[in-house]
């Protein structure tokens, strides 16, 4: 492709881009969005302190009545730490025309109802404790047409004081518009959920080898499981589907005190031997921390968000030391601690940011930072899966390495080393296997067994080495003569066996005479002549067996020496089957 081409491509595709952009913006909704950031007023709870019903609380702060006191919200009025009520008031602003106007409410804890003037218009929960809390949930309120100058009255209930009155995110706008806005806060999860659920199908894939090391992608898999529930729980779109507040809220809380277990238990599978002690006690301070908020929830004191305080200032001090001992296993050479180092500092930090500012209400809105720690952690992902694949290379390269060394040492146990034959050990292995298959048949295969003549007084008179000579070149002279599918064994000496697959007693015989006649032939020594005596026998059926066969042709072998050799002879078989041989020739 030229470089015109790809210039016209690309500059299409920044077009295409800039359209749907534009597209995505006109089609998005618009509102009149009026911020309640007029005066807000509050007053103890005269229902739960006086006997007298809502209605004529309300009655009254109409009649500008009441002990209202002003407070700077989204900040929580200065009420007393035993309070459980409050009332809350403002004034719905002067918009302009709004067409299905609501109120957007992200409640964390509490029960309430909401009057507009005179009239109740909403309420969530009983006012009243209850075994559990009421959890975070969001609250879509559709106010009346006539809404504009109207007095807002919040009656609110929690047992818990870090969230009683803390109505920090009220917007009003068109319904349409406030779930767009419900929808654009779940981008981040909405696009790093599947990243980290592709992370840890791919770690499961992983973890199924048997080279993998286990408890090291177990635990990734723990921490990324972890993080999913926790996006899943932070986001707005899980009310949707499942509107359980008090479950997400708890799930939540409780996550939130075990990532930092779970990534500091990663650490210390990866980090130098001398920082694994430090690492496992840094691990064991948030283990004590979840410890003691969970004992505190059970017994109804608000330990999970009592103890969010001490987690938020412990989790910046602790993981930066354990940020540290990774950063000085990375400098000695830890190439596992070198990867983590990314997700590792980029999640401790960007924790640490949204949690101060969740917490300690740093900032108004409801945003995380940390679903984009999951780009960070594919870092990491990818060097494991790096350092996965060199392993299993390196096994197969070795398993190959072994299975080369394992063929060479069994070629080397059947195979002579002088004449290059097979020996005795592939003689069994093959000759067990033709009788299997050819076990009732009558001479399906044949043994041919050769012997040099006068092999002795060659040794005797010239040496063992123009012994070794003869052997190689008369085992040559063989291996020339006879069919691929033919095995030539060396029997031990100077005796040789030639199986015949697929070979009569007939054809075994013309074939051995042929190797006579190729031995006497052929220049295999030059200073003597060299022959060989030859006998044949062949398989009988059923009643034969490997035992047998092998004495009927070193009988024959021995007949052929004793006539004079130089010769062939076939065995020698009994008159039954001597005469079946006649009959059938």
């Amino acid at each position: 492709m030229g470089k015109h081409r790809k210039a016209t491509l690309w500059k299409g595709l920044r077009r295409a881009i800039l359209l749907a952009a534009s597209l995505l913006l006109l089609l998005m909704p618009r509102g009149l969005a009026a911020d309640l950031d007029g005066p807000w007023y509050w007053q103890e709870d005269p229902v739960s302190r006086d006997g007298v019903s809502s209605v004529e609380v309300v009655q009254a702060a109409l009649a500008g009545m009441g002990n209202w006191q002003p407070y700077a919200a989204p900040a929580q009025p200065p009420f007393q730490r035993d309070d459980q009520y409050i009332w809350l008031m403002t004034v719905l602003p002067q918009a302009d025309e709004m067409r299905d106007a609501s109120l957007l409410m992200m409640v964390i804890d509490q029960s309430f109802e909401i009057w507009l003037d005179d009239r109740q218009i909403y309420t969530y929960g009983n006012l009243e404790p209850q075994l559990m809390s009421y959890g975070q949930k969001w609250h879509l309120i559709p106010l009346p047409a006539d809404y504009a100058g109207r007095h807002l009255y919040i009656r609110t209930f929690s047992a818990n004081p870090l969230y009683l009155g803390d109505f920090g995110t009220i917007k009003l706008d068109a319904s349409v518009v406030q779930m767009s806005t419900l929808m654009r806060q779940d981008i981040p999860y909405i696009a790093n959920i599947p990243l980290a659920v592709f992370m840890i199908l791919i770690m499961l894939m992983y973890y199924m080898s048997p080279t993998a090391p286990k408890t090291l992608y177990a635990q990734i898999i723990l921490f990324m499981l972890a993080f999913v529930v926790w996006m899943i729980c932070a986001s707005n779109t899980k009310q949707l589907f499942i509107d359980a507040p008090v479950f997400w809220w708890l799930l939540w809380r409780v996550d939130v005190y075990f990532l930092p277990i779970l990534a500091t238990l990663i650490v210390y599978r990866v980090v130098d031997k001398r920082y694994r002690r430090s690492t496992w006690m840094a691990m064991l301070s948030f283990v004590v921390l979840l410890f003691i908020a969970v004992l505190s929830e059970l017994l109804g004191l608000n330990g999970l968000d009592g103890c969010a305080s001490a987690f938020y200032i412990m989790l910046p001090a602790i993981e930066g030391l354990v940020s540290y001992w990774t950063i000085r296993s990375a400098i000695r050479g830890n190439k596992y601690c070198r990867a983590l180092l990314v997700p590792l500092v980029g999640m401790v930090s960007i924790g640490s940011i949204d949690g101060f500012s969740r917490h300690f209400h740093w900032l108004p809105e409801v945003w995380y930072l940390l679903p984009y720690g999951t780009v960070t952690i594919g870092i990491f992902i990818l060097y494991i899966i790096q350092q996965q694949i060199r392993r299993e290379r390196m096994l197969s390269a070795k398993a190959a390495g072994l299975e080369e060394a394992v063929a060479e040492a069994v070629a080397r146990s059947e195979i002579d080393a002088l004449t290059h034959c097979y020996n005795r050990n592939r003689m069994e292995a093959v000759l067990a296997a033709e009788i299997r298959q050819h076990g009732p048949e009558k001479e399906p295969f044949s043994l041919i067994m050769l012997d040099i003549d006068y092999f002795k007084v060659i040794n005797d008179t010239y040496g063992h080495d123009a012994g070794d000579e003869v052997l190689a070149a008369f085992a040559g002279v063989i291996r020339k003569n006879i069919k691929k599918s033919d095995i030539f064994i060396r029997w031990g000496g100077e005796e040789f066996i030639l199986i015949c697959r697929g070979c009569s007693s007939d054809e075994a015989y013309f074939v051995a005479e042929r190797l006579r006649r190729q031995v006497e032939w052929s220049c295999i020594f030059a200073r003597q002549r060299i022959t060989c005596s030859v006998g044949v026998a062949s398989w009988q059926g059923a009643d034969d067996s490997a035992a047998q066969l092998i004495k009927r042709v070193d009988t024959a072998l021995y007949t052929a020496k004793r006539s004079g050799r130089n010769m062939v002879c076939r065995e020698s078989l009994p008159p039954e089957k001597m005469d079946l041989a006649l009959n059938g020739n």
